[in-house]
């Protein structure tokens, strides 16, 4: 029961998005594919928790070396898979993938909500903050070298790995509820304040697609050296760009991730990420820091983004996570292991 009521702002909340968006947009398809969603999710879960124990065995085995390698990872494991941790950890990896699904469906509809209209728009203010000039132009003498476009995309296709490997940390850690509540809100909270209502207000697909929609293209040269890099170096972006397009033109975007520039969740995401870095340790938090900078580089360089989608993603991000904070700190979201928090927070490395 502590269990369950520590986690019942984020029950509330994941569970009240999940309801409104089915009400908005419930369908058997969406059913069919939001079931797919979670199941593939469930699936990632249990493979974190295999390549974690083929890590942890492969430190033992080369690090602690010792003499009976199955029973010492047999005790380590009993001792570590505590009951406490398993429930505070189950209901966390069984709401975000409820949570993702009813992300997903929302997103995929927003072009049937709100049709893209605010490109034009995006790009004029996005052109006029940085001097007349698109900023992926700014930033083409700095990063304009295959070598480096494949290692910003390397970088942006690392986030989704490294996201989830967050969440599943915090989902099992026993040590930090605040700092791990604060996350897991802001978490929630950034993807439907931003992800979800101000994507649909602001209803945009970005540069890499701004030419299917308009006659004159800023982002046409972008375009074309991004092609002339795939072939030093392979650019993912580019198949996932026109899988995403395909899939929206023949009407079936509920079925995929959909299409969506602002705000840039990946920055957002990314700044969470940064900011619970710092609450952990220095070396996290710079660490981190210097990959939320190598996602918004990448959001610009690789076509997904406006730069203004990621300033907004940042800005919000921090503005969620802090007012979350104060919330928690102030005590209008409660925890019953709020008490065990504050000795918590200060120190202890990534791992509990």
């Amino acid at each position: 029961m502590n269990a369950l009521h520590s986690h019942r702002p984020l029950c509330l909340i994941v569970l009240g998005y999940a309801a409104a968006v089915t009400l908005l947009l419930g369908s058997l398809s969406m059913l069919r594919d939001s079931v797919l969603i979670v199941s593939g999710f469930l699936l990632i879960s249990l493979l974190c928790a295999v390549f974690a124990l083929c890590g942890y065995s492969l430190y033992v085995m080369l690090a602690l070396r010792p003499d009976r390698l199955c029973h010492y990872l047999y005790h380590a494991l009993r001792r570590y898979l505590s009951r406490e941790r398993l429930l505070q950890a189950l209901p966390v990896l069984l709401l975000i993938p409820i949570f993702a699904a009813s992300f997903t469906a929302f997103k995929a509809a927003i072009p049937r909500l709100h049709p893209y209209t605010w490109d034009s728009r995006l790009s004029a203010w996005d052109i006029a903050l940085h001097g007349g000039t698109t900023p992926w132009a700014w930033l083409q003498p700095l990063l304009g070298y295959p070598w480096m476009t494949g290692l910003l995309n390397v970088s942006y296709h690392l986030w989704f790995f490294l996201f989830y490997a967050t969440i599943y940390w915090l989902a099992q850690d026993t040590r930090r509820p605040l700092l791990r509540m604060q996350f897991l809100l802001s978490f929630v909270l950034s993807w439907i304040i931003l992800g979800s209502i101000a994507a649909m207000l602001f209803s945009s697909v970005g540069p890499c697609y701004y030419g299917h929609l308009h006659d004159s293209d800023p982002y046409a040269p972008l375009m074309a050296y991004l092609h002339e890099a795939n072939h030093h170096f392979p650019i993912w972006a580019l198949s996932v760009q026109d899988t995403l397009w395909q899939d929206y033109q023949s009407r079936r975007a509920s079925s995929e991730l959909g299409i969506s520039a602002m705000p840039s969740m990946h920055v957002a995401t990314a700044v969470l990420m940064a900011l619970l870095g710092w609450r952990v340790s220095r070396t996290a938090g710079l660490a981190l820091s210097v990959f939320a900078m190598l996602i918004m580089l990448g959001s610009v360089h690789l076509g997904w983004h406006y730069a203004l989608d990621g300033y907004a993603g940042a800005a919000g991000a921090a503005l969620v996570w802090h007012a979350v904070g104060r919330m928690l700190r102030t005590g209008s979201v409660s925890l019953s292991t709020a008490g065990a928090a504050a000795p918590c927070m200060s120190k202890g490395g990534l791992l509990s």
